[in-house]
């Protein structure tokens, strides 16, 4: 195959945005060249969505998890009901996210945040899955939450640190993923953390409906976009696109597939096939 193709591992196609078109919207990204896709839930409601629509499309991807900003409204039992998902849906679940920390103005108590991440991180090290990080305005205190699990895999998502944190971020086994946003004119930071990350630990998300890239910035974020990021990143690597593309698949294949969550079953024997 000469074409590029590509990957999403990060796009809420579950949520209400996409409730008017969403059969068009996987068509789009399936046109586009899009080979698979994950799509991590905020609360336990929408990552109840985005394993539903996991068992329905062979080619999407469920993370469950509940976001820093919805913390605060999480029912008492949310581990439970978290653990519950990834057990009935099993190989569908291919991570816990999206969890972290958030410390913009107006987001809930940190304390109270710290204590949903770490919960969800051991969630996450008891399922033996890989864990997807929002890390807004606390880049530094989501790596040292995440140290105290060695053994740990994930994604540091939407990254918005400095080069210094995709290298400690590196050196602690995780990925770094980068939106639309290396495409806006005044992300300098954005793209100086990118160009700083070993293609080897990289990925691209679109986060849809959010961050657009250019030049489709104003209109709703949606998969088949990622094809914009994919170009500037390999523009700012100075990399082949068809190469890249195909590094980005290999580490996001490595990063969510089930091998040891099926050996650690009993379930050595099952074939691992092409999806993550």
């Amino acid at each position: 195959m000469n074409e590029p193709s590509y990957v999403d591992t990060h796009v809420h196609v579950q949520m209400a945005e996409f409730d008017d078109d969403r059969k068009d919207v996987l068509r789009r990204y399936r046109d586009s060249g899009i080979q698979w896709v994950v799509c991590p839930g905020v609360d336990v409601s929408t990552s109840d969505l985005a394993a539903q629509l996991a068992h329905e499309e062979p080619d999407v991807f469920a993370a469950v998890g509940v976001h820093p900003e919805d913390c605060a409204d999480a029912p008492s039992d949310y581990l439970l009901q978290l653990g519950s998902l990834a057990a009935r849906y099993g190989r569908e679940v291919v991570a816990i996210g999206e969890i972290g920390l958030d410390f913009k103005e107006g987001a809930p108590d940190h304390g109270l945040q710290v204590r949903f991440f770490q919960e969800q991180l051991q969630l996450a090290a008891d399922l033996r899955l890989p864990v997807i990080v929002h890390s807004r305005f606390a880049v530094a205190e989501s790596l040292s939450a995440i140290s105290h699990f060695p053994g740990l895999h994930g994604v540091m998502h939407c990254f918005g640190g400095t080069p210094a944190d995709v290298e400690r971020a590196v050196s602690m086994d995780l990925c770094v993923s980068f939106t639309g946003n290396i495409t806006y004119p005044g992300a300098h930071g954005t793209r100086a953390a990118l160009q700083a990350c070993p293609v080897e630990r990289l990925l691209l998300e679109t986060d849809a409906p959010y961050m657009p890239p250019i030049p489709m910035r104003g209109k709703r974020n949606e998969p088949s976009f990622i094809v914009h990021t994919y170009r500037a990143a390999a523009l700012l690597l100075d990399r082949d696109l068809l190469e890249l593309s195909r590094c980005i698949e290999q580490t996001a294949r490595e990063l969510f597939r089930q091998k040891e969550r099926r050996q650690h079953a009993g379930e050595e024997n099952v074939q691992d096939h092409t999806q993550p």
